[in-house]
């Protein structure tokens, strides 16, 4: 028996997994607006109805994508920390952060939607629970950061690691911007609005660990 629900549950992580990477995927190429649960389910292989069992919303679902995005990353700075030897100053620790970040453009573009698209149509419990599991994260990646980067307090990290949210996010809505707008940034008279999002943000990340 016990054997049979583990198998069950495998097979249940492993359709959940399978509905995330969908979503990552058409996220390559639409807007959250424009991606439905409907075409979530189709590339994913399975029926609507199966999707709304593991996420009762679209936003849920972004949200648990996010998370996943943001654990992956954290666990990648824990890694790259942990084979440092010594502490690095701010601006190489801020370098790092920004290369790896821009190699996950749909986290940065997810940052970007936090606080608006992502906050709505879930509920309390699910927005509290996502926000423990990640003060727990946050709180067990500080000290390695601490550890790593020359001057910074466990307390500071924290702050630091609070604070780069809306920093991403805000960049990810300049750096990555709707088609229509892209379009617009082609003209040769607008072009002072483009936004390099590793460059600001190695910038930016340098001042706030200094």
């Amino acid at each position: 028996m016990g054997e049979l629900r583990a198998t069950a549950s495998e097979e249940k992580e492993a359709r959940r997994r399978k509905i995330l990477e969908a979503a990552a995927e058409l996220f390559r190429s639409w807007s959250i607006a424009d991606i439905t649960m409907d075409r979530i389910a189709d590339l994913a292989g399975i029926a609507k109805g199966t999707l709304y069992l593991y996420f009762r919303t679209k936003e849920a679902l972004f949200l648990s994508l996010f998370e996943q995005q943001l654990s992956t990353w954290y666990s990648e700075l824990e890694d790259l920390s942990s084979r440092v030897g010594g502490t690095v100053k701010p601006a190489v620790a801020a370098h790092v952060i920004a290369s790896t970040l821009s190699a996950r453009p749909i986290l940065s573009r997810l940052h970007g939607l936090l606080h608006s698209s992502l906050g709505l149509n879930i509920d309390l419990d699910s927005v509290l629970d996502f926000r423990r599991r990640q003060r727990r994260r946050l709180t067990s990646l500080a000290p390695i950061l601490a550890a790593r980067i020359d001057g910074l307090s466990e307390s500071a990290a924290v702050r630091f690691l609070i604070r780069l949210e809306p920093v991403i996010g805000g960049l990810a809505w300049a750096a990555f911007p709707t088609p229509a707008l892209a379009r617009a940034l082609e003209e040769e008279d607008l072009e002072v609005f483009h936004v390099n999002f590793k460059n600001e943000l190695t910038e930016i990340v340098t001042a706030l660990l200094t």
